[in-house]
Order: C-alpha cells, then structure tokens, then sequence
C-alpha cells in the first residue's frame, strides 16, 4: 500500500461539488505536482488530506491508518504536515523563537528533530536566528516556512503555492531545497501555478480540473495531454 493512498474523494458544499471522486496515492521519497486552474479543487484536496476539511465521501489512508476527517493537529502528529498559500510565521518574533515553536508542536517519535542552525543552513538562512520575522524580505520569510514546516518533523510534507510572490532567482532557490527532501526520505506533495518548477521538480503529476482528476503521470507526457492544455495551458494552436 503506497505511504499515502486517497480513495473516491468527495467534497461538497451545499449544491457545489469541489472535489468529485479524486483518487491519488504517492509513496515516501517522491514529488508528486498538483496542478490545475484556479477553483479546480487543489487547495481544497490538501484541506481535506491535512484534515482542515471532512470529505462528503471518500477514504484518505496515511500509513495505513484511515485519518479522513482526523483533527489538523493529529494528523501533523503523525508525520503529514502542510503549508499554507500566505506566508505563515509568528511575525514579532525572531527566527529562532519560531523554530523552536514549530519543534515543540512536532511529530515526536515520527522524524528525529533537527537542529534549528541545520535547519536554517539547510533553507539558506544561516546567521540570521535573531532576526525578527515580520521584518525578513519575502523571499527569506518564504523559506522561513519551509524551515517552520520542517521543524515539526513531517514524513509527507504538502507545500500550497510555495513559490508565490517569488522572483525567478527566489524560485530557483526554493527548487533547489525541495529536490533535496526526498533524499531525506521525506514525500513532497506541491501545488504551484509555476509550470517551469513543477516540471522540474516533480517525478509525476496529477491535473484536476473542476474538482475531478483528468490527467497523471511523468511532467513531460501530461503537459503535452490536449485535454490538459485546453483547459489549464491554453488550446494549441
């Protein structure tokens, strides 16, 4: 059974279908890219797997536990971890100080901590623990998040829209942190509207369009997929 296995997913609200009998499953050590127009469903899809959201129907097994619905905490307790599209820190406090926090709400017993000064190497913010987090560039409060979220010791470690608002050299640098996650035994699953860094980065990617799965596998077959460029790249001409 694949590390995490999504099964017949649905999720409704009221007489809106946003996600509609998805399927997905992906192991430790890969990137899987979810993909798609705005409003097709992704953004939910992590809620409902993080367990911000119940689904109306459908299974999610992480490890062979089935935690559809299982509180957002409990579900980080037990190695899967999410990020959030806006750039999320206790902003008046210093690097250090949200590291620490982030440590202290971990998976216990799921990864080994990590230093807080490897951690900060590790994303490229090496000397910088007391400064304040509210004052740090975007692109270095960026991978502050990634640091905060790696701190709580994930073993599937969901990124929403990390490369948002970040210019093509602050891309380049956050490519190169994700492809190094799997090489610690770490699954990355990534939404992104950056086409050039999906298909980088990711081993295999999953296209939703209006909250069903239309497309799967490796980047450079799915992005040539006519139904995927009609509706997300624009038609062919």
């Amino acid at each position: 059974m694949s590390a995490l296995q999504v099964t017949g997913l649905r999720k409704s609200f009221g007489g809106v279908v946003a996600l509609d009998g998805v399927d997905i499953s992906m192991e430790l050590g890969e990137i899987l890219g979810i993909v798609g127009p705005n409003g097709s469903g992704k953004t939910t899809l992590f809620n409902v797997i993080s367990g911000a959201l119940k689904p109306t129907a459908g299974r999610v097994t992480w490890q062979g536990e089935d935690i559809a619905g299982m509180p957002p905490h409990r579900a980080a307790g037990k190695g899967l971890v999410r990020t959030y599209q806006q750039a999320m820190s206790f902003p008046a406090l210093s690097v250090q100080e949200n590291i620490k926090i982030a440590s202290e709400h971990g998976a216990r017993g799921v990864s080994p901590a990590v230093p807080p000064d490897e951690l900060l190497a590790f994303v490229g913010l090496a000397g910088r623990e007391d400064e304040i987090a509210g004052s740090m560039p975007f692109g270095n409060l960026r991978r502050l998040g990634v640091a905060l979220a790696l701190a709580a010791r994930p073993k599937l470690l969901l990124l929403d829209e990390p490369a948002a608002g970040l210019n093509d050299n602050e891309t380049e640098q956050l490519a190169d942190i994700v492809v190094q996650l799997p090489r610690r035994g770490l699954g990355v699953c990534l939404i992104d509207h950056d086409m050039n860094l999906i298909a980088s980065i990711c081993s295999r990617l999953v296209v939703l369009d209006f909250g069903t799965k239309i497309a799967e596998g490796p980047p450079a077959q799915v992005l040539k997929d006519r139904k995927v460029m009609e509706v997300y790249l624009g038609t062919p001409t």
